[in-house]
């Protein structure tokens, strides 16, 4: 969802012009009024600079202090969106932002159905306006301070799940950045050290079957009350496990607690007759088991093959979370691997890096998943993308193999092309900016590559990227 494709009409200086809107925009300025009243009480809205999905956002400035320059964005999220969805955006904007280049929140506003939120209106140019115009020094400022507030953001354990330069606004002439919209945003899974060390080295350490049965004898022993029922559980546990027979322990009628429970002969009788049942049932179904096992395949049986076998057929299929914006997934997200986190972010910075240093946006443009998986295969290679697919217990199968590509090369070849003609329209590039790219050091690819590490588990976090080679290249070069 974008916030922040904004069109400033009028909007700096102390004195405002009034400005003939658009009749569209003027419908829904006045149709936001109406739904929520308190609005037009306190805020005179000047314009419309934004639409998403999910929401339009306004530009606004206080209706009872025209003294005061501050300018404020309102954000009106439709209706249709669940309530969980919009706490959890404001409780973003209330804990996490506010400092290191996060976003944070003024105002709420609810009637009804309608809520909006006020955020400060934040002055920025768009993305692909500026991109090929930066210097080597900028795109360092821009993607520390990038970093900077998803440290913010993940020392929350939230995964913001839609960083895209539109939801990250810069300000070139204050160098001044704010990471925006937690539409999507939500908690990350958190797992256990040993969890995260078996899913890195694709190995897992289950129960094993006599601790099962030790967990299973404890809950029969605490169950048991009388002494009767305590050397019963004593013969069944000295009972040889090589019969299935033998394991299954029948308490004697007479004499024990099952008889002493069941005091009237006939619902004796109809237990008995329940038991004898369960014991032939457990008995049919271990022979089907035991067949079953003989003569289906217990393996996938098309791999490599252009079918489906009726095992991969009957499994149920595995939902997974696949929120974002086309050409900033992540592989996991692209695969539906059920356990993401933080990672997600990460991947769509190193995709942002890679615009930067490469002058192309968007790299990547999919209209679907498997067309953004088959441009990330083209790009890193098949073999490592399925490595990565491994680690996240998928197994993945490329024909025809597929070289990864240099990335210093591709990004050097993309950045000295010729221009589009909507590029060639554009101001260019300043010397001191075009100098600034002839020595581009090499810890600035090795970040890119570790931003866009294909396996998310050994992803390099935020944390750790801020204290990579290449912002002390840079800013010892200063």
């Amino acid at each position: 969802m974008d916030l922040d494709q904004s069109v400033q009409r009028g909007t700096s200086g102390k004195k405002h012009k009034p400005v003939r809107l658009p009749l569209d925009v003027q419908e829904e300025i006045d149709c936001l009024y109406e739904f929520v009243p308190e609005v037009e009480q306190h805020f005179e809205v000047i314009d419309k600079i934004g639409e998403g999905t999910f929401s339009s956002v306004f530009l606004a400035r206080l209706k009872h202090y025209p003294e005061l320059d501050q300018l404020f964005a309102l954000k009106h999220i439709i209706p249709t969106s669940h309530p969980s969805r919009i706490e959890g955006e404001l409780r973003c904007l209330l804990e996490i932002g506010g400092c290191d280049n996060v976003m944070g929140v003024e105002l709420c506003i609810r009637n009804r159905d309608h809520v909006v939120i006020v955020m400060q209106y934040f002055p920025h140019e768009k993305f692909q306006d500026y991109i090929l115009h930066m210097s080597l020094q900028e795109v360092h400022d821009y993607i520390k301070n990038l970093l900077i507030a998803l440290r913010r953001v993940h020392m929350f354990d939230i995964i913001h799940r839609d960083v895209k330069p539109s939801n990250f606004l810069c300000d070139r002439k204050t160098k001044r950045y704010a990471l925006v919209d937690f539409g999507l945003a939500h908690k990350a899974t958190v797992c256990k050290a040993t969890e995260n060390t078996a899913a890195r080295t694709g190995t897992s350490t289950p129960v094993s079957t006599s601790a099962r049965k030790g967990i299973l004898t404890q809950v029969e022993v605490n169950n048991a009350g009388t002494p009767e029922s305590q050397n019963n559980f004593k013969v069944a546990k000295e009972t040889p496990s090589s019969d299935s027979k033998t394991r299954q322990y029948t308490p004697p009628v007479s004499n024990s607690l099952f008889a002493r429970r069941v005091k009237s002969p006939r619902r004796m009788l109809l237990a008995k007759r329940a038991l004898l049942a369960k014991d032939k049932e457990d008995d049919i179904l271990s022979q089907r088991k035991s067949s079953s096992h003989r003569y289906q395949p217990t393996a996938c049986q098309c791999y490599g093959k252009p079918q489906i076998c009726s095992l991969c057929s009957a499994r149920s299929n595995q939902n997974a979370p696949r929120a974002g914006t086309p050409g900033f997934r992540s592989p996991e997200v692209l695969i539906k691997c059920p356990e993401q986190s933080t990672a997600v972010d990460i991947w769509s910075a190193g995709v942002i890096f890679l615009s930067l240093l490469s002058g192309r946006y968007p790299f990547f443009r999919a209209n679907d998943d498997l067309t953004a998986l088959a441009q990330i295969i083209s790009t890193f290679g098949s073999e490592a993308v399925k490595n990565a697919a491994k680690a996240c217990g998928k197994n993945m199968i490329c024909n025809p193999q597929q070289p990864c590509l240099d990335i210093r090369t591709m990004c050097m070849k993309l950045r000295t092309a010729p221009m589009s003609k909507q590029s060639s329209n554009k101001k260019k590039m300043t010397a001191e900016a075009e100098a600034s790219w002839r020595q581009i050091p090499d810890s600035a690819f090795d970040l890119l590559s570790r931003l866009l590490d294909l396996n998310p588990f050994t992803r390099i976090s935020a944390e750790e990227a801020l204290k990579h080679q290449f912002f002390t290249d840079m800013e010892s070069a200063r």
